[in-house]
């Protein structure tokens, strides 16, 4: 048993706070709505030892072994063999590490009369809202090894779109590394010694010479406290922005807006809602927890918002694409396509059909993206290269020709 704090109300809409002990959260949740309350949070209780433990805790669980447990586990149960056992045998095949640790856990959990879906919800850390409620929907339905079956191939597209986002804006990045690292070569080794050049000359720099002069003494003698200010300024921004709500909103706005990473950004998102959407009610799951579902497990805090709004009018009774159509978020295709799906009973085949459709446009746009970011990438490192080169052949050519005179 553990031990769940929990925030509720009761039949007097009397704010209730405290804690109740569960052998997980489902079963907390039904026993307080037992006693007359209807939680609103509900959160497990750590130890200080188990919260320090996971504090500091690097134990990663991929992609592969997820879909290695997820395939494991519904061929075995598909042939038959008792689900503890499954866990069993994919402990004693797991090599020691995370995934060990995982299945050991589950076993005990399941051993001691949990559900699945229960022992995994107390390895929240590993798995997501979306992959929990898809196997609690498997084990209500007696589908439990189609259910493991298709997050198999939920965590595959998911990972796929992942890695060609990743793999589209690894040249650039490459290509603009590169760049970054060839010009603070220029400024450590080769301005230095023509710096010394310059001032046997003993003439007046032009403003560009003395701006790169200036940029490689200042490398030269306070490099590595430019670069620890970089760093914690670049790491501030970057927690201001994942954790500050208002900054957070602000730049999901602005990459749904951008010219070029606007167009990626929503088809991402539309691929990803669309598939888990689909996914979550093919395995049974009802539209309305399929909706909260997705508004929570949707990284882009819009998409979030928006799917929140279309869950809050399908409660009053509202279809999905009505709610769809009147968004400015959602395309017209995929408010089209949900209310075939709705019309023909096929909403789950609609929804997959509108993610495999987003998931082309976005294989073909990776395809292409070197061709369109190459140009804008050759162009500031020509500037780049023409700054420098011009600074320095300048004075130069003053010289000479003071030389001449």
């Amino acid at each position: 048993m553990a031990k769940f704090h929990y925030s509720g109300k009761d039949k007097n809409n009397v704010l209730k706070k405290g804690i109740i002990d569960a052998s997980s959260r489902q079963d907390a949740a039904l026993a307080l709505e037992k006693n007359g309350i209807s939680p609103f949070l509900i959160s497990e209780q750590k130890s200080y030892k188990e919260a320090l433990g996971r504090l500091f805790s690097f134990d990663h669980l991929s992609i592969s072994d997820k879909m290695m447990f997820c395939e494991e586990i519904s061929t075995l149960i598909n042939s038959g063999v008792p689900l503890s056992q499954s866990i069993r045998i994919i402990r004693d095949q797991a090599e020691k590490g995370t995934m060990k640790k995982i299945a050991d856990s589950l076993l005990r959990g399941v051993e001691g009369g949990q559900s699945l879906s229960g022992a995994l919800e107390r390895e929240s850390k590993y798995f997501s809202p979306v992959f929990i409620n898809m196997v609690r929907a498997g084990e209500a339905g007696g589908t439990l090894d189609k259910a493991l079956s298709d997050l198999a191939v939920q965590t595959q597209k998911d990972a796929e779109l992942i890695a060609k986002i990743k793999g589209a804006m690894t040249y650039p990045a490459v290509i603009v590394a590169a760049m970054v690292a060839a010009v603070i070569f220029l400024m450590i080794n080769v301005i230095p010694k023509i710096s010394d050049l310059f001032t046997e000359m003993e003439t007046k720099l032009p403003l560009m010479t003395r701006i790169l002069v200036g940029v490689s003494e200042a490398i030269l003698k306070y490099g590595i406290y430019i670069a620890i200010v970089f760093i914690a300024v670049f790491g501030g921004i970057y927690y201001a922005f994942k954790k500050v709500a208002p900054l957070k909103h602000m730049l999901h706005i602005t990459l749904l807006r951008a010219p070029l990473i606007g167009k990626i950004t929503l088809k991402f998102n539309l691929a990803r809602f669309c598939r888990t959407l689909g996914t979550l009610l093919s395995s049974g799951v009802s539209v309305l927890d399929a909706l909260d579902i997705v508004s929570k497990s949707t990284q882009n805090t819009i998409f979030n918002e928006e799917v929140r709004v279309i869950a809050v009018k399908v409660k009053n009774g509202s279809s999905i694409s009505d709610p769809m159509r009147q968004s400015k978020l959602f395309p017209v295709l995929v408010a089209q396509m949900v209310g075939v799906g709705e019309e023909t009973g096929n909403l789950d085949k609609m929804l997959i059909k509108c993610a495999e459709f987003y998931e082309r446009q976005i294989e073909n746009f990776t395809k292409n993206i070197s061709s369109i970011i190459e140009p804008v990438i050759m162009l500031v490192m020509g500037l780049a290269i023409g700054f420098i080169v011009i600074s320095i052949i300048t004075p130069i050519y003053q010289a000479t020709n003071l030389m001449g005179t």
